[in-house]
């Protein structure tokens, strides 16, 4: 009997301690999935209109931090698409802590206005929703002008909302600005590591490309940028490659003059394809893809053509995990 007593117990610990380790193993994979890194195409579109593409924007996550590089026009109203990830901040109105107070970081690659038309919108459309915290936006000599006028630009709203009935804060939609003029280390925390790397785009003196790596992934964005053997080192060793395109077959067909700027502006998609044979990303993601008289299909088939590897045309809203 005092065997058989002592049995019953021992079998019911070694169940708890099973179901315990099962338990612990289920709450790590999820927490391992919430943490891990996305990539988020908000924004895909080119200085054309297209109902399909806002203005460029590309958001990684990582650990609910939200990381933003560019701001075109129309893109954030794309961030209520993902409300209902779990891997985002919670979607809390008139609060700091949520979604709309981690949106506090932006990297711009260049001031064409397609890649920042939607600093208004960065800078006040979350403060309008709780955020106090106050951003900080990352980019070339300009940026701070380009801040400053927009909240001059918005000084009526402002005044507006702090001075009325509306409950707001002096601090949301204050940026901190950080002008960057050369290549290297420009962001650091404990989930991402951010590198500018100078690209050769038109007559711009200084635009950028980004090299994130975080603690699962590399992801390399180009910016705008003619094709450049410079570039390619930066390029190495992506697990997701994020690169302007242009129709090879298509920009061939303009005026000689809109040849010869495009050229000097753009990366074509036979140059990419020549790329990506090189660097071998995991994924290659074609964006502020230059279509002009070329079908999305066409397009990606001129990549697909000369490159083998894994290949996306950026649509808005695609999530690349």
């Amino acid at each position: 009997m005092q065997l058989k007593n002592l049995f019953i117990p021992l079998s019911l610990i070694l169940a708890t301690v099973q179901l315990s380790h099962a338990t612990e193993n289920n709450e790590t994979k999820i927490n391992e999935t919430e943490n891990k890194t996305r990539v988020v195409m908000l924004g895909t579109g080119n200085p054309g209109f297209d109902y399909k593409r806002d203005g460029q924007n590309i958001l990684i996550v990582v650990n609910k931090q939200l990381y933003m590089f560019d701001a075109g026009p129309g893109f954030m109203k794309n961030i209520n698409y993902l409300s209902d990830q779990k891997w985002m901040p919670s979607n809390t109105i008139f609060s700091n802590q949520s979604v709309y107070g981690a949106i506090d970081k932006l990297f711009i690659t260049h001031l064409d206005s397609d890649h920042t038309l939607g600093i208004g919108e960065f800078l006040l459309r979350p403060w309008v929703q709780g955020r106090s915290s106050q951003p900080d936006v990352y980019g070339p000599p300009g940026t701070k002008n380009l801040v400053d006028y927009t909240i001059k630009a918005f000084k009526s709203d402002i005044d507006h909302r702090t001075g009325g009935p509306q409950p707001s804060n002096p601090t949301g939609f204050k940026a901190k600005v950080h002008e960057i003029a050369n290549t290297g280390l420009i962001y650091q925390d404990q989930n991402i590591k951010v590198t500018a790397f100078k690209v050769p785009h038109s007559s711009w003196k200084i635009a950028f490309g980004y090299r994130v790596e975080t603690p699962d992934k590399v992801i390399v964005m180009s910016g705008d940028t003619r094709f450049d053997e410079n570039n390619l080192k930066y390029y190495q060793g992506a697990d997701v490659l994020i690169h302007e395109v242009m129709s090879d077959v298509a920009y061939k067909k303009l005026p000689k003059d809109w040849q010869n700027y495009m050229l000097g502006a753009h990366t074509t998609t036979q140059q990419l394809a020549d790329i990506a044979n090189v660097v071998k990303p995991k994924t290659l993601v074609l964006n502020h893809a230059i279509f002009l008289s070329q079908s999305e299909s066409g397009l990606l088939k001129e990549v697909t053509d000369q490159y083998a590897g894994k290949v996306i045309l950026a649509d808005d809203k695609v999530i690349i995990d």
